[in-house]
């Protein structure tokens, strides 16, 4: 009897430490972006002091990473498909650690730059290779959390980054913080190590036997003849160009990937922290030392938290459930507020700034913002990044989720180049009700658009895109049964 015991436990479920690897690198692909955005917010005021550095530049410095990362998304999909997910996280890992190296060591401003681009270079790399490999090494049944963990760890390296800014503020302990991160980097090629690549990868490259093996390290044995099948024939049509990326039979999961990245980034998060300090001075946190502490866990800590919702529920309630709530939340918070902003006098924001007593206004813009986070962190933040890596056939996954991923990063850089822009011809209150506006935009492309995907395998989300596209071609004769299957 115990003999026969470990075995059965054996086919039943994957070696634990198998999917404890999967879990690290997703764990470490969003850590990338996180901890850099978390610690830069609070080194750029050391930064302007040791470089004698005017305000265009110390903007420079802050943004470079995003275009840099949309470089890196687009590049990480050719690598991913080239190299294999596993060689790209290890460019990722290299590329990352040099940019964090460089720009600790900047003995000018311009070497700042350069590093800040090639930071956003690696960042880029591994938000494509990072999900894209847990998404396809993943068993079906854990797919959403696990892929949720991204966007998880993404926020909570944000908190620490935030939290370490706190604790050292003195001298050029900026260099020291920065350089911190090339860590990451060392834990992402050591990790990437001790696990094949993913079976998708390999059966790709006509390697049946070890696309068996890889799927043996995080499936259970008995399934790994049925995802073997189901792997070989989504494959069978040999690799991809891009004319069959943009052809209409993919178009729908295309054009949904590309949404959700769009959705993702404008329905005003980066407003809210972008323009954070601004919220709490108004809501009665009168110094910067106070204003950084409630970002700090007003918003670092609510977003980690509320993360964690997702990373619980997504396997359980489904995709869709937590956007439409989340969205809808979203929508509400936002709505609080822009007439939050609009009830309140410029001489009551200078009162909750100079150190009166913060106005009703202002202590309902601040549950405002504590709720979009909330909404935002258990909904659309996690939930786009694991659709954007689970709809997508194998043989286009690596070049959609690239043009999926660099939407995100050209989005986030669009608004944060644009947001001061935006304040002057809309201001406040008009803001954050376009975001507002935005959200409900967001809740019915998810309403109409978006197919529950829980509990599939991705050939069997493929699949399901196939029939769709039959179902919607004029139906002949020869076909009609198949398109109204």
């Amino acid at each position: 009897m115990t003999a026969s015991a470990g075995p059965k436990r054996g086919r039943g479920r994957p070696p634990r430490r198998n999917l404890v690897a999967v879990v690290s690198i997703v764990v470490l692909s969003g850590a990338f972006f996180g901890y850099d955005q978390g610690v830069i917010s609070g080194a750029l005021r050391d930064i302007r002091q040791t470089f004698h550095a005017d305000t265009f530049a110390v903007e420079v410095a802050a943004s470079w990473v995003t275009p840099g990362a949309l470089v890196g998304a687009l590049l990480g999909g050719h690598l991913a498909d080239r190299i294999g997910r596993r060689g790209a996280l290890w460019v990722a890992a290299a590329t990352f650690a040099v940019g964090t190296i460089l720009q600790a060591t900047a003995p000018v401003i311009g070497v700042m730059f350069g590093a800040r681009l090639i930071l956003g270079l690696g960042i880029g790399v591994a938000s494509v290779a990072g999900p894209m490999y847990a998404a396809e090494a993943a068993p079906e049944r854990i797919r959403g959390s696990l892929l949720a963990v991204y966007q998880f760890s993404t926020t909570f390296a944000i908190f620490i980054g935030y939290l370490a800014d706190e604790l050292f503020e003195a001298g050029n302990s900026w260099r020291y913080l920065l350089v911190a991160a090339a860590l990451l980097g060392v834990a992402l090629t050591l990790v990437t190590t001790v696990i094949p690549d993913s079976a998708v990868w390999y059966f790709g490259r006509g390697d049946r036997r070890r696309a068996e093996a890889s799927l043996r390290a995080t499936v259970p044995e008995r399934n790994v003849p049925q995802r073997l099948h189901a792997i070989e024939e989504s494959l069978s049509a040999g690799k991809a160009g891009w004319r069959e990326v943009l052809s209409p039979q993919w178009r729908r999961p295309l054009a949904l990937g590309v949404g959700m990245a769009l959705f993702q980034q404008l329905t005003g998060i980066n407003g809210i922290i972008y323009y954070a300090d601004e919220i709490f001075s108004s809501a009665g946190f009168h110094t910067p030392q106070a204003q950084l502490a409630a970002t700090t866990w007003a918003i670092g800590g609510v977003d980690s938290l509320f993360t964690l919702v997702a990373v619980a529920f997504l396997d359980r309630l489904g995709r869709r459930p937590l956007l439409l709530v989340g969205l809808l939340g979203m929508a509400v918070s936002l709505v609080v507020v822009s007439i939050s902003f609009a009830r309140m006098a410029p001489a009551a924001r200078t009162a909750g700034a100079t150190g009166h007593h913060p106005t009703d206004a202002g202590i309902f813009l601040l549950i405002g913002v504590v709720m979009f986070v909330a909404f935002y962190a258990m909904s659309i933040g996690p939930t786009a990044w694991t659709v954007i890596n689970e709809i997508f056939p194998g043989r286009i996954r690596g070049r959609c989720v690239a043009i999926a991923s660099a939407t995100h990063w050209g989005t986030e850089y669009l608004i944060t180049q644009f947001f001061l822009s935006m304040l002057d011809a809309l201001g406040r209150s008009g803001v954050f009700a376009l975001f507002a506006g935005t959200c409900v935009l967001g809740f019915l492309f998810v309403w109409r658009y978006l197919p529950e995907t829980k509990g599939r395998t991705l050939e069997q989300i493929q699949q399901m895109w196939q029939t769709d596209a039959r179902a919607r071609r004029p139906h002949r004769a020869d076909d009609r049964s198949v398109g109204t299957a």
